[in-house]
């Protein structure tokens, strides 16, 4: 039995919980995983509603079911008597909207929901003026989307709404990818301005869900230190990291990018801003191979700035990702000059921040560089972190001065 708006809450099968699983679901978290289920998984459909009880019957929870996945079970609501409806989702959307404009009422850029933060597990909504990137991970949002596509709409009558769902979790809960636009008529691309720094974006040739809206605070770390410096943007996809440098009085940007799709939209993303080509170079290579390469060629830079896709997929493959940090990070920092700058990134929310500071402390020891921390960002008031769901805080961006 799938998803129904119009389903009666008497309806809804139960799970059971095995003896004394509840404990964590009881303090607020919101996943239950298969091996804490008493009852027989192949009984249930993928997306379907259902209510969790304890192994004596008692009710904990009401969520959505993908026997296929490892987190079985992801929570909507604790209260057993609210229906999971379109009123639901205009509920919880209203007040993720609600809580955002409360903070920055002249922000037309941020992340609108987010998952489990906003009580909508398996829901990413990002908006771009009007458009709305939308994203689904997790079967129980896919039979639900419709009526999300509808409060959207409700909510801001000139949406042109785009369902960008190509994570690998949708390959997890057994769903296809789809990266289309849903409104008629409406465009994929749009033009959009952070910080004053333009960018054309594309949102179905783009990643993630169009552009890091979670880095758009922290390119302000850049405003004062990058004048007159000569700086590297490595993994710089659209090249907002180093435009930001630029408009921030550099001397000269260098960026190093793996695709040669992304570069050219770096690339045209410098003559939207009308900065002078010259001033910037563009390079096609793996970053992790060219900074050795450049550190062994004796190339100088006063700021580099590191901001690389997540290198830890899971706790498995935490140590191998720590050294692929403490690499980068070691090249970047040989290759400062004294007084340079060092701003680097982690979005892996596996690499805790003690974790993250001591591999590049570790780094500058190897490199005979010494550092100093001088700022430590995370992600904006629309990346919040829900407590206790410490997987929402994910974002580390340090700015380091090097001696």
């Amino acid at each position: 039995m799938g998803y129904n708006g119009a389903m009666e809450n008497s309806c809804r099968r139960r799970v059971f919980l095995k003896e004394n699983e509840e404990d964590r679901l009881q303090r607020g978290e919101f996943w239950v995983y298969d091996n804490e289920i008493a009852s027989n998984l192949e009984d249930f459909s993928p997306g379907e509603i259902v209510t969790v009880v304890n192994a004596a019957g008692r009710y904990i929870a009401t969520g959505y079911i993908n026997p296929f996945s490892t987190i079985t079970v992801r929570v909507l609501t604790r209260d057993e008597n609210e229906p999971i409806d379109r009123a639901f989702f205009h509920r919880r959307i209203a007040d993720a909207l609600g809580q955002r404009q409360a903070i920055d009422p002249d922000n037309i850029y941020y992340r609108l929901v987010y998952g489990e933060a906003d009580f909508l597990p398996g829901l990413v909504v990002d908006r771009f003026a009007d458009s709305f990137i939308v994203q689904i991970t997790t079967a129980g949002m896919e039979q639900c989307k419709e009526d999300i596509f509808a409060v959207i709409r409700e909510l801001f009558a000139a949406a042109v709404i785009i369902e960008k769902s190509l994570t690998t979790s949708r390959e997890k809960e057994r769903l296809p990818t789809i990266n289309r636009v849903i409104t008629a008529g409406g465009s994929s691309s749009r033009k959009i301005e952070i910080n004053g720094v333009r960018f054309a974006v594309d949102f179905l040739k783009s990643q993630k869900t169009g552009f890091f809206l979670d880095q758009r605070e922290n390119y302000l770390l850049l405003r004062h230190i990058a004048r007159g410096r000569h700086v590297l943007d490595a993994f710089a996809y659209a090249g907002a990291w180093g435009l930001h440098a630029y408009r921030c009085g550099a001397k000269s940007v260098e960026f190093l990018e793996i695709s040669s799709e992304y570069l050219e939209q770096a690339r045209l993303n410098v003559e939207l801003n009308g900065f002078p080509l010259a001033d910037f170079s563009f390079v096609r290579e793996d970053a992790i191979k060219l900074l050795k390469q450049m550190d062994q060629q004796g190339i100088k830079k006063d700021l580099v700035i590191l901001d690389p896709p997540a290198f830890v997929k899971s706790k498995a493959k935490l140590k191998e990702a720590l050294r692929g940090y403490k690499e980068i990070n070691l090249r970047a920092l040989k290759m400062l000059t004294p007084g340079g700058f060092l701003v680097t990134c982690s979005c892996s929310h596996f690499l805790a921040r003690d974790e993250f500071i001591h591999v590049v402390y570790s780094a500058a020891s190897d490199a005979r560089r010494r550092i100093k921390l001088i700022e430590f960002k995370t992600q904006p008031y629309d990346h919040s972190v829900l407590l206790p769901l410490f997987q929402s805080e994910y974002l580390k961006c340090a700015l380091f001065y090097v001696y």
